[in-house]
């Protein structure tokens, strides 16, 4: 009888490591941050040396498309035009600690839109070349991880191309690099919906502040329009596409709203964001707001675990 039952509490046992196993799998997550835009982001190698943040966007290159000269926009770092070569070594710092370094294109303001097919295929051949290939460009001679697509003014024009063209590259040129996508968090996104159903993103980052149709309420503490959100857009997309849960820092960092305080973000809202097999964690807008309030610091800890209640 004693046999009996030890092997019972053995088997069940197992059984709960493995569900923890299999649930913690699905449901370890990580921390994104755009910097770029602001002074108050610290230099790039201070942001990676926080241990914080899986992937860093640099914000932005807005200009480009249609024979214009590309140039970038980091206002808070290198401000505006052509080149910021200055941060290869701290690209190249991040890149050794782990960190993902992706070049963001578009943004709120800025000259950016495609006029046909083929100038798809020049940006892409631009982007390759001077981003993604180490042979030297605006940021000096770095192979950065992945390209961002944050399309917030113009139409949903041609940008399927070129994510289409970018991934012909990185599938031809003997170096792979990731694509993402940053949509607003209504359904569908006006800008990027065409591009996104390629299903060639590996990362989408969705847009949850500054949209009251889909986003939390700060002043009712409700989160139902953004879980109804998040589970249209977890549902659409692939599975091969890491779903993040985008969110201001601090509550300024979204004039029309959004902020989630940390300790509601841990208690009420990831549970249920984690429960879908391609939670990729919480992208955060963006690093100089996030050096003030320290919500990374907050929120590391709830966006990388899966507790047992969860399962």
């Amino acid at each position: 009888m004693a046999t009996k039952m030890s092997s019972t509490h053995q088997s069940l046992a197992l059984l709960l490591f493995f569900l923890l196993t299999l649930s913690s799998a699905h449901a370890k997550g990580d921390i994104a941050v755009y910097w770029g835009q602001h002074s108050g982001d610290g230099t790039l190698s201070s942001t990676c040396d926080t241990g914080n943040y899986g992937i860093v966007l640099l914000a932005f290159l807005n200009t480009f498309g249609c024979s214009q000269d590309p140039a970038l926009n980091l206002p808070g770092n290198c401000g505006s035009g052509p080149s910021c070569n200055k941060l290869q070594p701290e690209i190249e710092h991040c890149q050794q600690k782990g960190v993902k370094v992706f070049l963001s294109l578009g943004g709120p303001t800025g000259q950016y839109f495609l006029c046909s097919p083929e100038d798809a295929g020049t940006v892409a051949d631009y982007l390759y070349n001077n981003f993604l290939s180490d042979k030297g460009g605006p940021l000096g001679s770095v192979a950065l991880d992945g390209i961002d697509f944050d399309i917030e003014i113009g139409q949903d024009v041609y940008w399927d191309k070129l994510v289409s063209e970018l991934d012909t590259r990185r599938k031809t040129k003997g170096r792979f690099f990731y694509l993402s996508a940053s949509p607003q968090c209504f359904f569908p996104d006006p800008k990027l919906d065409t591009a996104i159903r390629t299903w060639l993103f590996d990362y989408i980052f969705i847009k949850f502040y500054n949209n009251p149709k889909c986003q939390y309420n700060s002043n009712t503490g409700d989160n139902s329009l953004l879980t109804s959100s998040w589970n249209q857009w977890s549902s659409y997309v692939k599975e091969n596409n890491k779903v993040y849960l985008g969110l201001p820092a601090r509550p300024d960092a979204a004039p029309i709203g959004g902020y989630i305080p940390s300790q509601e973000l841990c208690s009420r809202v990831l549970p249920k964001v984690k429960q879908i097999p391609n939670y990729g964690g919480v992208m955060l807008w963006d690093r100089s707001y996030d050096v003030t309030t320290t919500f990374s610091d907050n929120i590391k800890a709830c966006v990388e675990v899966v507790t047992v209640s969860q399962m």
